[in-house]
């Protein structure tokens, strides 16, 4: 059996003053994880952030001129997120990751990208 007692004697046995806050542990750090059929999903913020950054530089605008106009939780059939590329090779596994809608510039763009902010812009309207 282990005792452990505090520096100051009868630190335990101390009531806590009236009005005084209670001594609080640290909150845990939220983990978020996707798995194939999970309902449950990941920030879409870095996703989010990268396709901007894309959008910014694909229409020669400000980050400032632009809209998310949607985001939604998607499970991808491969890894190219939806959007293959002929001629290349994807792994066949379900990828999730997030539908992402941005406007600007009089355009919109849509970009498709995985749960770890892996952005790919598959078509532009």
């Amino acid at each position: 059996m282990l005792v452990f007692s505090a520096c100051a004697p009868g630190a335990g046995n101390q009531a806590p003053t009236p009005g005084a806050a209670a001594p609080t542990s640290p909150s845990p750090v939220p983990v978020a994880s996707v798995l194939p059929g999970s309902s449950s999903s990941a920030d879409p913020q870095p996703a989010v952030d990268a396709a901007l950054r894309d959008a910014s530089l694909h229409l020669s605008v400000a980050l400032a001129d632009l809209k998310v106009d949607q985001v939604q939780p998607r499970q991808w059939g491969d890894s190219s997120l939806g959007c293959p590329k002929p001629g290349l090779m994807y792994s066949q596994i379900v990828t999730p990751g997030f539908l992402i809608l941005i406007s600007g510039a009089g355009k919109q763009l849509e970009y498709h990208s995985d749960s770890r902010g892996q952005v790919v812009l598959c078509q532009e309207r």
